[in-house]
């Protein structure tokens, strides 16, 4: 039997008989149905999640949420006595129950869109009732941190995270509002770092979608229903005595609107270019005019600095984020000391970061009798474009040189076993991935535009190649290899400069001057 589920009442009917649940999922959607299961008390049933194939997922660990992950076919002896409940996105609903039902599984059921945002909904008002928003108290200021996702693999959401661990280390109180349910609220809990939730929407909008009618409705109808968000916003502000609100991503908006409205200093910290990433502000001439009207702008670089329209803006600060490694200590090595040259791309795959350029540079390497390398490409991405880059290492016969690793959460880890570490975005904002790879003592050859060439100097902390060139960017990697005390050195200096210049002290004392200049003219 096969159903969609499109209500937590329904779901509840369907599996209150049975003695066994499995989650096929381990992705947010299953993290979610499992927080809602064993809110609604069937926790002791789950035995835990499953997937296709554990093998393919080597960055998949051995549990999830405290419940063990299983690969399907461990499972089959409870095809008859358990329920699989399907929580993944809807578009894979159709494999996944032809998987299941040639493993001829008899109670099967599917979490729908609806339903999963009945578990959103619902966990976000079971959370905010039984974890009402706290302040660090006797401390000198109260900042609110407006987010724009919720993503525990968001460069700009990690960034915010360690900054409000380093402000909370110096007495400023700090608190963080979340937009929607995500992966991210994992990494705050891990660091105490108070937070809650007001549903809203932010201003980008998709250029891609700029002629369609239907979609512009949908998203003016979003952008209405962030009134309330604000109306919640000034209750937040003023029944908290909030000082200043820092408003994490060009993206997020909602916070300003309200500082404005309780006549509270803003912040807003630039970190990325939209147009970038296919998306705009809605109102673009209303937005930045709003943007140019808070007290103070950060940057997360001068590349991005010189792509926004603030002129005559007095009020704006280059300040490059600190980056900190799970796990990573300062460790020097010397690269380069196996027959095998070991390279690794790390970051969300998806077309602006151009890892299709790598592919083709592996292609030349090929195609020049250069063998002796493998690369490992870390982290998830857009279903299509990873397939395109899979289809390129078919053509090519390139299986035994390129493997996709998929998510981990060692990092870290995989960056100490490699050589060479990439960074092929044309437009990258900041390049955190740059950062983490040069303090792991990786040589990182980075593409010549974006701000990769304010974190990177030629032939000194590491190589840059020209954009758009994978046959330059092939001549990088084989000068590299040919040379190799060369790029030991170089490796070893990018090591040295990270480690010094991208520090939590100096982002913290920067970030630090910039609220108390503020809130001083806010005085006076």
């Amino acid at each position: 039997m096969m159903r969609e589920i499109f209500s937590e009442r329904q779901l509840m009917c369907q599996i209150r008989g049975n003695t066994h649940l499995v989650i096929y999922g381990a992705g947010m959607v299953g993290e979610l149905t499992v927080s809602r299961l064993v809110s609604l008390g069937f926790g002791e049933k789950i035995m835990g999640f499953a997937v296709s194939n554990r093998q393919k997922n080597p960055g998949m660990g051995n549990a999830l949420c405290g419940f063990p992950v299983y690969d399907i076919h461990e499972l089959v002896m409870h095809k008859k006595d358990a329920v699989v409940i399907v929580a993944t996105l809807p578009n894979l609903h159709e494999e996944i129950g032809k998987v299941l039902l040639e493993l001829r599984f008899e109670n099967i059921v599917f979490v729908t869109q609806k339903l999963y945002q009945v578990f959103t909904k619902n966990h976000i008002a079971d959370y905010k009732m039984q974890h009402p928003l706290k302040f660090m108290r006797n401390a000198q200021y109260r900042i609110l941190f407006m987010a724009s996702d919720n993503n525990n693999i968001s460069g700009a959401f990690r960034c915010m995270v360690e900054l409000c661990d380093m402000l909370r280390k110096c007495k400023v109180a700090v608190a963080v509002v979340l937009p929607h349910y995500g992966s991210g609220a994992w990494l705050l809990s891990q660091r105490n770092i108070p937070y809650t939730y007001v549903l809203s929407q932010d201003w980008g909008y998709e250029t891609a979608k700029e002629r369609n009618l239907l979609e512009k409705m949908k998203f003016m109808a979003g952008m209405l229903r962030n009134q309330s968000a604000k109306k919640e916003l000034r209750s937040i502000i003023e029944n908290y005595s909030v000082d200043l609100i820092h408003c994490n991503t060009t993206y997020t908006y909602i916070g300003a609107l309200a500082a404005r409205d309780c006549g509270i200093p803003i912040v807003w910290h630039l970190r990325e270019h939209m147009e970038d990433q296919g998306f705009r502000i809605f109102s673009p001439r209303w937005g930045w005019r709003l943007i140019r009207q808070s007290d103070h702008v950060i940057t997360v670089s001068e590349y991005i600095r010189s792509l926004m329209p603030l002129k005559g803006k007095e009020d704006v600060s280059v300040v490059y984020d600190t980056v900190e490694m799970e796990g990573q200590t300062y460790i020097k090595r010397d690269i380069l000391q196996h027959k095998i040259v070991r390279m690794i791309i790390v970051g969300v795959i998806i077309r602006h970061k151009r890892q299709k350029e790598l592919i083709d540079a592996c292609v030349i390497l090929k195609q020049k009798g250069f063998l002796d390398f493998h690369l490992t490409m870390v982290g998830r991405g857009t279903e299509k474009y990873i397939n395109e880059l899979k289809q390129t290492v078919t053509e090519y016969e390139l299986g035994e040189f390129i493997s996709f690793y998929g998510v981990s959460d060692q990092v870290s880890e995989l960056y100490a076993q490699s050589d060479i570490a990439f960074m092929c975005s044309v437009a990258e904002p900041y390049g955190r991935v740059t950062v983490e790879a040069q303090m792991s003592g990786c040589l990182v050859i980075g593409s010549d535009s974006g701000a990769t060439p304010e974190l990177i100097r030629e032939g000194e902390t590491g190589y840059l190649y020209e954009a758009g060139n994978p046959e330059a960017l092939a001549d990088k990697i084989i000068e590299a290899v040919r040379y190799p005390q060369i790029s030991r050195r170089i490796a070893r200096a990018g090591q040295e400069y990270a480690h010094k210049t991208y520090t939590k002290e100096r982002n913290v004392r920067e970030i630090m001057d910039i609220y108390e200049n503020v809130l001083e003219r806010r005085v006076r």
